[in-house]
């Protein structure tokens, strides 16, 4: 009786609370039914999680058949720009900045002015020193003049010297002339006397033979007078020889006075040579006191030219330190320059990638701001020592920058090429796993044949054929697959070469045809059924079919028949 009683006081409560639960079954069951596998929360929390196992079916993987091709391994590094060439300009004399003709981001010639410093002290130094100069030039001409005169002396003194010789000459030609003549005469007197004593001895036998009658006395007077004048010569060429000998006295007198002559004109020369020496030593001494003024003006105006600052190097200015009018001095920077017509990319490379790079080697560069402007370039320094608390080293590499459009600062990212293009076998990278601390890799096997032996294309799996050929879509080989037959996931370790980043050498382990799985490999477990398929950033672009549904795969994306699934099945909604 309570019980009727409660329920007639309370029953539109309780009917109320019954509507809601019957509704709220009513609507899980229906939800269920259009979200097959789902739970409810309760469900959920109840439900032993350990006990759920995987539905059976493929698992999609983007795979790659493994080919000998052109292979060059490279490291990519994040780097950046920096000048060919940096310099604070300091002025090298001190005084006031007059003119400061530059300013941030003014591009610059190499030699423009930029800055004028004025300094009355250098400008009064330049102008003594060409004073100098001036008069030191003036004593030259002077010099030059008095060694002129003396030169001119001392030809006269040589002509002098050889006048006097030529005439020391003649005097003893005269006396060899004069000694022939002595000579001359000596025979000619020497011969009347023979002469003479010849006729004597002839008179003396006609004496005899005119005393005898022997001969007539006409014929001795006749030989007589011969005599007589045989006699006669010979006085005369004694005298002759006498006037010969008084003649070589003469000239021998003559050839003494000639050599003190020619004593005298030496003496002059000598002198003459003298004064024309002491006249060069003086124009020397001279000169060299003009060079010395000459070197001091150079001096004065090279540190006068201090006073007019220009850009050491084609450049950009980036910072203005000083404004015009401040007092400067050599410690003082005016202006910082960087030459950015050529530039430096520089990069921070692991010591472990160093001993592979070498000098030469091509760079690729891509601008971090606009991927799309590339610059090829090749390595031309690399750092001999490697930064303690980082273990890089910089590696750095020029490139010509026409028209600036390199800033220092820029981030590139820099391929650097650590070998020679070659014939090897490459996987991407992607495709490499780690399994208990060795490298390996997912391969595709088929199992076996279970019926007639049809051909598929990895890339464009829609594509099949009866026999072998390539794809008519893509070009690649198409592959055997099996009409009823599977592919399954295979673990291969392999020996890993060097990379590109994007690809990897296999060195051992992989052979020429092998179909590696480089999409869809994280979660691979050995002899899980894979589907290969072509992969897109979002993903496989098809999907297998699970067991009991039509044939051929699903597109990424389209309704699915999940009821059918293994493990998805459900209760269908209340009819």
């Amino acid at each position: 009786m309570v019980i009727f009683r409660l329920l007639k006081q309370h029953f539109w409560g309780i009917a109320l609370i019954i509507a809601i639960a019957v509704g709220s079954s009513a609507a899980v069951r229906i939800w269920k039914a259009r979200h097959p596998g789902a739970m409810t929360v309760v469900e959920a929390q109840a439900m032993d999680m350990t006990a759920m196992k995987p539905p059976t079916g493929a698992v999609p993987v983007a795979t790659e058949i493994v080919r000998r091709a052109s292979f060059a391994a490279k490291v990519t590094y994040t780097g950046s720009v920096a000048p060919y060439t940096e310099q604070n300009i300091y002025p090298r004399v001190e005084g006031w900045l007059r003119d400061l003709r530059a300013y941030n981001g003014d591009r610059v010639p190499a030699g423009k002015l930029l800055a004028v410093i004025a300094s009355p002290d250098l400008e009064t130094r330049v102008a003594e020193a060409a004073a100098g100069r001036a008069a030191a030039t003036a004593e030259i001409t002077v010099a030059q003049s008095g060694a002129a005169r003396m030169a001119a002396e001392r030809a006269a003194a040589r002509g002098d010297v050889q006048a006097a010789k030529s005439d020391l000459a003649g005097a003893k030609a005269r006396v060899a002339a004069a000694r022939r003549g002595v000579t001359q005469a000596e025979e000619e007197f020497n011969a009347g006397r023979a002469s003479l004593a010849y006729w004597q001895a002839e008179i003396r036998r006609e004496e005899n033979l005119l005393k005898a009658g022997a001969v007539s006395l006409q014929e001795y007077q006749s030989e007589k007078a011969q005599a007589a004048a045989a006699e006669a010569e010979v006085g005369n060429r004694k005298a002759r020889v006498e006037e010969a000998r008084a003649n070589v006295a003469a000239a021998q007198a003559e050839v003494a006075s000639k050599q003190a002559m020619v004593g005298v004109a030496n003496q002059k020369a000598a002198a003459a040579e003298a004064a024309v020496t002491s006249a060069n030593r003086e124009i020397a001494q001279k000169t060299a006191a003009a060079n010395q003024a000459k070197a001091i003006v150079a001096t004065a105006a090279t540190i006068d030219s201090y006073r007019y600052i220009r850009a050491p190097f084609a450049g950009l200015v980036t910072k203005r330190y000083i404004s015009p009018g401040q007092f400067v001095t050599p410690t003082d920077a005016i202006l910082n320059i960087v030459q950015i017509d050529k530039v430096r990319l520089q990069a921070n490379v692991a010591d472990k990638d160093i001993p592979r790079i070498q000098l030469g080697a091509p760079v690729l560069a891509r601008l971090a701001k606009d991927p799309t402007r590339t610059y090829s370039t090749r390595v031309t320094s690399i750092s001999p020592m490697a930064e303690q608390a980082s273990r890089t080293a910089v590696v750095e590499a020029l490139l010509d920058n026409p028209g600036y459009k390199l800033v220092p600062g820029d981030f590139v990212t820099m391929e650097i090429a650590t070998s020679r293009a070659s014939d090897q076998l490459t996987v991407p990278t992607s495709a490499i796993v780690s399994k208990a601390g060795r490298d390996a890799v997912w391969i595709v096997v088929s199992e076996a044949p279970k019926g007639k032996i049809t051909y598929y294309c990895t890339m464009d799996p829609q594509v099949t054929s009866s026999k072998p050929g390539n794809c008519r879509i893509c070009g690649m080989p198409l592959v055997p697959k099996t009409s009823g037959g599977t592919k399954k996931a295979r673990l291969v370790y392999v020996t890993l070469g060097a990379s590109d980043g994007e690809r990897t050498e296999a060195l051992s382990g992989l052979s020429e045809g092998d179909e590696v799985i480089y999409r869809g490999n994280t979660y691979l477990q050995e002899g899980d059924v894979v589907f290969p398929t072509a992969w897109s950033e979002e993903g496989p672009v098809e999907l297998p079919k699970a067991p009991g549904m039509e044939h051929g795969p699903a597109k990424t994306g389209a309704p699915t028949n999940m009821e059918n699934m293994p493990g998805m099945e459900h209760e269908g909604p209340p009819r």
